[in-house]
């Protein structure tokens, strides 16, 4: 019988991806669901829904249609999605160089974060001090997020703050490649292609060995003690909830476990325990509790429960989970039985990281324009809160509780280093100077 495969993703990456299995495997039947952008969602999760149920496996052609997809439907079956690292963003930097010659240390990148990009250039022997980057933010919870990735990108572009545009979505691509912006795509290499559909047949097979050894993880999520004091707003507390989502949607994936959402603070994972095992060093690195604990003000509280059934494994995992609980959560306990448990389990590089909360492209604009990181986070939830990037001195100084003259201070430092641009003036009163208006750049 020949293994069924579902593939997910832009109609071009899924039809290479068919190229592929035809050329390079056998016995493998390939079912297409084509998602070329955000507002494809219900119609791509209509179509895997008739064929779940005989699909051996499913490939997601990226990371952002299977975020999108994940929160929306339960797989039972072996799921990856193609991922891009920092050796493909070095590779279309070369192709810029190469196709357009441009100056590459001035590119608008989208998917990856700042740190992987800076990783890219130091490798390729660029000092950090000469590198600009403009980041665009890639925000699968909010709706439009491939429009307004394209804008961004031509925002970037036509204001002079990047040469060249690289992206990971090929719809982001053509339009800009459309509107004569240089642009490279950072697409996967055919190997990576052939790697994640190799480990989708072999973590089948490893399930089918092992199809009664069953492992669930019981995950809640919970405020830090000094929540409050970075959280003044309902919108921060949901955007944090939704990153976290993202994490541990993530973390299912890297078991090869199905993800069932019970409500944007508890989560349950069913795998086979040789996979999660493996996954974590044997619970010796449960990476996803650093992760979360670091870049949060949320820690988990995580059971792992074994059990000869899913009843049996699940009661298991929600005793580690209430334990975890009581004892302040950023921990995890395996529960064999309840007179059998292990832990607490704690991550192991918490007490070496300075946590922080903050993204760090919002650290680097800090440290690039000199302000303080509290107020460039005010005006990046001031502009989440508003959904709006053009503002007035006046708007700013109100919004921020500062006066006018502190105001246009911030905005000055901000245009020296191309975070902010002028679009206008505003008279507010009949006499007097009219109010500088403005536009935020990130």
């Amino acid at each position: 019988m020949n293994f069924k495969l579902a593939v997910i993703g832009h109609a071009s990456s899924v039809e290479e991806i068919e190229e592929i299995v035809t050329h390079k495997f056998t016995n493998i039947d390939v079912y297409k669901i084509e998602f070329n952008n955000d507002e494809d969602v219900d119609r791509a999760l209509a179509e895997l829904k008739k064929i779940i149920h005989i699909c051996n496996g499913i490939l997601y052609t990226r990371k952002e249609p299977y975020k999108l997809l994940s929160s929306r439907i339960e797989h039972h079956n072996t799921v990856r999605y193609v991922d891009i690292d920092t050796s493909n963003f070095i590779h279309s930097l070369l192709r810029a160089s190469y196709h357009f010659g441009v100056d590459i240390r001035r590119a608008s990148v989208d998917t990856l974060d700042y740190a992987s990009i800076m990783s890219a250039y130091k490798s390729l022997g660029i000092p950090a001090e000469g590198v600009s980057p403009q980041i665009v933010q890639i925000d699968t919870n909010s709706s439009h997020f491939v429009q307004r990735a394209k804008e961004e990108h031509l925002k970037n572009y036509e204001s002079g703050l990047s040469e060249f545009c690289t992206t990971n979505m090929r719809q982001v691509s053509d339009y800009l490649t459309e509107k004569k912006v240089p642009c490279v795509l950072i697409a996967p290499s055919t190997d990576t292609y052939i790697y994640e559909i190799r480990r989708i047949l072999l973590s089948h097979k490893l399930k089918k060995l092992n199809e009664n050894n069953i492992a669930c993880v019981c995950i809640s999520v919970s405020p830090r003690d000094d929540f409050y004091v970075f959280h003044n707003t309902v919108l921060q507390e949901v955007l944090e909830l939704n990153k976290i989502a993202e994490k541990i949607a993530i973390f299912a994936q890297k078991i090869d476990g199905a993800l069932i959402t019970v409500s944007n603070v508890e989560y349950v994972l069913m795998c086979n325990s040789s996979n999660l095992e493996f996954a974590t060093d044997n619970f010796a690195r449960i990476d996803i509790l650093t992760s979360v604990y670091t870049n949060t003000a949320h820690v988990l509280s995580i059971g792992i429960g074994y059990g000869e059934t899913v009843k049996m494994a699940k009661a298991n995992a929600v005793i580690g989970m209430h334990n975890a609980k009581m004892e302040g959560g950023n921990r995890a306990y395996v529960v064999y039985s309840p007179d059998e448990i292990l832990g607490p389990i704690e991550p192991n590089e918490t007490n070496d990281v300075n946590p922080t909360i903050f993204d760090m492209h919002l650290v680097q604009i800090a440290e690039t324009s000199g302000l303080s990181i509290n107020t460039i986070f005010k005006i990046d939830c001031l502009v989440k809160q508003k959904n709006k990037r053009n503002f007035t001195s006046v708007e700013l100084s109100e919004q921020l509780g500062v006066s006018v003259r502190t105001a246009n201070r911030i905005i000055v430092k901000l245009e020296h280093c191309g975070y902010i641009v002028e679009v206008g003036r505003h008279v507010i009163h009949e006499r007097g100077r009219p109010s500088r208006v403005v536009r935020l750049l990130f």
